[in-house]
């Protein structure tokens, strides 16, 4: 925090409850950082500006390994076993990749963000950030953002690599030629009213999203990717990181 023209970069995080919290500074480089099964957020991004955000992974995962080192209670320190977490109810983590709040005019490119329960929680208070070149990787929801405006997330023909995007590339470009939406009209009423989870699979619901994917006009303003990669980018890895 406070900490204004600095740099943080070739570190490792495991098990945390967050990898890296950006707070409160200006003209920052984040590079070559590696967030491995932290719990709750691998990168947490507030009121950071005008900061480069280049060639991170985080990497969620089963957090049971990762917590019996590290959550020692008043048995443990007895030198006592304490009961092993239950296989059926495993912990993973991060819940978030990345948590971007009130962060403005930043960079983040060529990162890594798999396995989180959100790739990238984006809020409405952020502008003027490029989002490029990034992977996102088998995160439940890629992208949670509520705010009402379009913002493209892609800059000079390039997007970002999604997952779950099932489009075709016919002219060999690397570029997918359809755009991306992460998000649609049920994704914003579950979040706003998360008791209507029990209608996600009914009929009325499975229509709404064909009309949406029929009509895109239907779609509330969100993120979108008008330039999604068919191909990730290179997975930042440890020995770089390291170098």
């Amino acid at each position: 925090m406070y900490t204004n023209d600095s740099e943080v970069s070739g570190n490792v995080s495991v098990g945390n409850h967050i990898g890296y919290a950006i707070m409160y500074s200006t003209r920052l480089v984040i590079r070559d950082n590696i967030s491995d099964r932290d719990r709750d957020y691998g990168l947490l991004i507030n009121y950071a500006n005008y900061s480069e955000i280049d060639g991170n992974l985080v990497a969620g995962g089963s957090l049971d390994n990762v917590a019996s080192s590290r959550d020692e209670g008043p048995d443990e320190e007895r030198g006592m076993v304490s009961e092993p977490t239950s296989a059926q109810n495993p912990r993973f983590g991060p819940e978030k990749c990345v948590f971007i709040y009130n962060t403005n005019h930043n960079r983040f490119r060529n990162n890594w963000f798999e396995h989180c329960g959100i790739g990238v929680h984006f809020t409405a208070g952020s502008e003027g950030n490029e989002i490029t070149g990034n992977a996102f990787v088998g995160n439940r929801n890629q992208v949670k953002y509520v705010g009402t405006r379009d913002l493209d997330w892609s800059k000079g023909g390039r997007g970002n690599y999604w997952s779950d995007n099932p489009a075709f590339d016919l002219n060999g470009d690397g570029i997918a030629d359809t755009a991306y939406r992460p998000n649609d009209l049920v994704d914003r009423v579950l979040w706003t009213a998360p008791a209507a989870k029990v209608l996600i699979n009914s009929p009325a619901v499975q229509v709404l999203r064909w009309a949406q994917a029929q009509f895109p006009a239907l779609y509330p303003g969100g993120v979108v990717d008008t330039h999604p990669l068919i191909a990730p980018p290179p997975r930042p890895s440890a020995s770089r990181s390291l170098r």
